[in-house]
């Protein structure tokens, strides 16, 4: 056998990782997530002042303040373990994910009182859309978050997936921040926001080529998927069926 022959047989050594580079790369998508949710509800939710009128309502305030605590929680996460801090990433990551349950039906909550003030209002509606049919986009979000944040809980004992369906779950609610950008003010089609959010979900993917020179499973699921049901929600917003669930959801609040 000749030596070429040989070294053909020989796998390829797996790179390792780089953990510094990875802490920063969680660490600076935390930072990212929170700078968009901030700039996206700065005259809304985060207003100075005046107060808006979604504010009048309990469910909005708490769904807000439990989403902004966990995106808080995550940056905390990362530098948990930034700092080897594992025991007490593990320890506050029991009580995160209880906070996840209430992050579930509290969203499902907001987009039924959403649905109630916007059709009370009448047009022009909000992106364009009939709130009915632009209802699903929150409910599509929370059913995203659950499924994603449900799966990272059970690897748990998988960190590097379980990292990476954390910030996917997280990444799948970012529509609703970068959807509320001032695109007018910069001049800028509200089209780019579907872009912008694509290349959020394609950031880990990028990661994970330039780490791993391959795509980590939880990425490579992760990524289509929320990618796939966010391109879904508006033309099955725009069903029969899914109208016959947003009038019973207005029933919520009757």
């Amino acid at each position: 056998m000749t030596v070429q022959a040989v070294a053909q047989q020989v796998p390829s050594p797996v790179r390792r990782i780089n953990r510094t580079r990875e802490r920063a790369f969680f660490g600076g998508m935390a930072l990212l997530m929170i700078a968009t949710i901030l700039l996206g509800f700065r005259m809304t939710y985060f207003r100075l002042g005046e107060r808006p009128v979604a504010l009048s309502s309990w469910v909005i305030v708490v769904h807000g303040a439990v989403f902004s605590l966990w995106l808080a929680l995550f940056l905390v996460q990362t530098a948990l373990i930034a700092t080897r801090k594992v025991k007490w990433h593990m320890s506050l990551g029991l009580a995160i994910y209880g906070l996840a349950i209430l992050v579930f039906p509290l969203g499902l909550f907001a987009a039924a009182d959403e649905l109630r003030r916007k059709v009370a209002i009448g047009p022009p509606y909000l992106f364009g859309y009939e709130p009915r049919t632009f209802s699903l986009v929150s409910v599509m979000g929370m059913v995203m978050f659950g499924t994603l944040i449900a799966w990272s809980y059970a690897v748990r004992r998988k960190p590097d997936a379980h990292k990476r369906l954390a910030l996917y779950a997280t990444l799948c609610m970012m529509d609703a921040g970068i959807d509320r950008w001032p695109w007018d003010v910069w001049g800028i089609s509200q089209s780019w926001a579907t872009w912008v959010y694509t290349a959020f979900l394609l950031l880990p993917v990028i990661y994970d080529l330039m780490s791993l020179r391959r795509i980590h499973w939880a990425t490579a699921f992760a990524a289509p998927f929320a990618f796939t049901l966010h391109r879904l929600e508006i033309p099955l917003g725009q069903t029969h069926a899914w109208h016959t669930v947003s009038n019973w959801m207005l029933t919520l609040w009757h």
